[in-house]
């Protein structure tokens, strides 16, 4: 391993994103070019887990270190490497990177061999976002309980199917059956962590959070600390630009805020044309891109 790449990646990172943590050392079977390192893990999923709806079966992923702005070699030594695992023309599979938002110096390369950005980890800080709005008329938030199982899920389900159009998530024969179980487990945790929004009595919006510890899985994607995920927001389809939603989440962040979370992260689809205005209004930022190539090999 070329430990002076490492510190050269960890350094330049740093002076572009203070957000950005200090990643660990690569291991594994890496490749390697003058001035870049790369750690590909390739994984095939159970279909009728819930991650499956997260994304292809077949996830090929590569973890990069830069000491410069050279990846499109270490890119070709990648391509050299999944034609090797990954079968061309497989529509289940994808190829993926994450990378630094921040960090432009890579984009180019990116571009040159097919990838394209597709899902951003955003993050707010504490404080940060539009002022509290005042609710729309006839609408209440409140936490959800075990009675509204079924709304949670019929709400979820509705923001899985709208999101599968950009490409990232797929909705599955289980898909429905593994939401109504997270979401159920959800609702047992110790601390409330569904909000719904209701117009009358009827849920119309929904936010999820995961908060510590639950959120430790994606803890150090971020220097920040304590950290929440917010893995879920949406308005039913016909009530979307009503004021709902901003209200619903301006609700969870003060809460948040007052439990203490440093930062919130969460999820969106970059061609989405609602998610990308709303979270940045909402105060949130890029801190990851996600480049995907799907299927990982083209026939």
């Amino acid at each position: 391993m070329d430990i002076d790449v490492e510190r050269q990646h960890a350094a330049r990172l740093a002076l572009l994103d203070p957000l950005l943590p200090a990643d660990p050392p690569l291991s594994g079977d890496l490749i390697d070019t003058i001035g870049a390192l790369g750690a590909p893990v390739s994984t095939e999923l159970d279909p009728d887990s819930l991650d499956a709806t997260w994304g292809a079966l077949r996830r090929h992923t590569l973890t990069v270190r830069l000491a410069g702005d050279e990846l499109g070699p270490l890119l070709d030594r990648w391509e050299e490497h999944l034609a090797r695992v990954a079968t061309p023309g497989d529509e289940d599979s994808v190829a993926a990177i994450v990378w630094p938002s921040r960090d432009t110096a890579a984009v180019r390369a990116l571009v040159h061999h097919g990838f394209a950005p597709l899902l951003v980890t955003a993050v707010r800080r504490a404080g940060i976002g539009s002022p509290s709005p005042a609710l729309p008329p006839g609408v209440t938030i409140r936490h959800a309980t075990n009675v509204d199982l079924v709304a949670c899920v019929a709400l979820n389900v509705e923001v899985v199917r709208y999101d599968t159009q950009f490409g990232a998530l797929t909705e599955r024969p289980s898909t429905e059956v593994g939401l109504r179980q997270h979401t159920a487990d959800l609702l047992a945790r110790e601390h409330p962590c569904i909000w719904l929004a209701e117009l009358g009595s009827r849920p119309v919006g929904i936010v999820t959070v995961d908060l510590p510890p639950h959120s430790d899985w994606i803890a150090d994607r971020t220097s920040a600390s304590p950290v929440a995920y917010l893995g879920l927001g949406g308005v039913r389809a016909d009530l979307r630009s009503t004021g709902i939603g901003t209200a619903l989440v301006a609700h969870v962040h003060r809460e948040l805020d007052q439990l203490g979370i440093a930062a919130t992260l969460l999820h969106y689809a970059l061609p989405n044309p609602r998610s990308v205005p709303f979270w940045s209004t909402q105060g949130y930022r890029p801190l990851w891109t996600s480049w995907h190539r799907r299927p990982a090999l083209r026939p």
